[in-house]
């Protein structure tokens, strides 16, 4: 009788087939755990993330070129600063002597080979008082501050010399109920030299400038 073997075999395989499986089960769970090991590939959060990273860096960045342009303009030697402390000056119009300090920088171009001429300026830091009345407070504004046409003769290219003039306006409070009064700053005879394109040893600042009441 040959049929009870049989179905003894065939009763034992689900058990064999058990076994085999085990060892393809360890695996897989070894295989899930090398890929969890590795890590995903970066989602659009991830992505988003890495981006304002980025941005921080180049922010951060951004300061320090911004801190270096800085020190290397206080270094230019085409950028020039007059600074001009407690100049005073007795005034009609202001009723008393003026007190005036500032700060203006000049800047120099070279439009051709061999020459350098003016180019900018703007003030940096301004401070006035009309000492009668208690102190009135004068202001200066910057598009009242320009530079003044000189003669081509100014400019001496074989000399590599240069004059340059400008002037500003100040304006203040009058006393008790007089209206308001302005005068002119000048300062005329400002004299520099240059150098392959860059302006060579001090400026020579006007000191003694033009100042008047005007209408």
């Amino acid at each position: 009788m040959t049929t009870p073997p049989l179905k003894k075999s065939i009763g034992r395989s689900p058990s064999r087939l058990g076994l085999l499986l085990i060892p393809v089960v360890f695996a897989c769970f070894a295989l899930a755990q090398s890929a969890q090991a590795v890590g995903p590939e970066p989602n659009e959060g991830d992505l988003i993330g890495n981006v304002t990273e980025e941005d921080n860096a180049v922010l951060e960045l951004g300061s320090d070129a911004v801190g270096a342009a800085m020190g290397q303009a206080a270094e230019n030697p085409n950028k020039r600063v007059l600074q001009i402390k407690d100049f005073e000056k007795f005034l009609q119009c202001a009723g008393g002597k003026v007190k005036l300090s500032f700060k203006v920088m000049v800047t120099f171009t070279q439009p051709r080979t061999g020459v350098v001429v003016r180019h900018s300026i703007k003030f940096l830091e301004f401070k006035g008082t009309a000492v009668a009345g208690g102190g009135r407070k004068l202001e200066a504004t910057e598009k009242d501050l320009k530079f003044l046409h000189l003669p081509t003769k100014s400019i001496n290219e074989a000399k590599k010399e240069g004059q340059f003039a400008f002037q500003f306006k100040v304006t203040g409070p009058g006393l008790a109920a007089s209206p308001p009064f302005q005068f002119l700053v000048k300062y005329q005879g400002n004299f520099y030299k240059w150098r392959e394109g860059k302006v060579t040893g001090n400026v020579i600042w006007d000191k003694k400038p033009i100042v008047k009441c005007s209408n």
